[in-house]
């Protein structure tokens, strides 16, 4: 499922580090998808976004901004794991158009 923006996150989203680097031209801009899992899926409201990043964006790019739009993602700003395909990224990863990016929490259990 794939959901646009609710209304009255457009102030946020404005204010966010990398829609400013979007507003400001600074490079191109590509489609990326961002799959949420487990808790992160129930704080975003929604399995998966579409966003439009600026070129040489990266994953912690990526993060930044979801994190402004959703405040409760930064806690788990040093436990997340982020995959592209079937490989794990770390945070500087560069972005491609039309990646799909999955944004984990830790695995749990017992």
């Amino acid at each position: 499922m794939c959901c646009r923006l609710r209304p009255g996150l457009w102030r946020r989203l404005s204010q966010s580090p990398l829609y400013r680097r979007f507003e400001e031209g600074i490079n191109g801009v590509i489609k990326v998808r961002a799959e949420f899992y487990s808790r992160l899926k129930e704080i975003v409201g929604a399995s998966t976004l579409e966003l439009s990043v600026p070129e040489n964006a990266t994953v912690a790019d990526l993060f930044a901004h979801l994190q402004e739009t959703y405040p409760q993602l930064q806690d788990f700003e040093r436990s997340t794991l982020f995959g592209i395909g079937v490989d794990f990224v770390d945070r500087n990863h560069k972005l491609n158009d039309g990646d799909t990016v999955a944004i984990m929490p830790p695995v749990q259990g017992g």
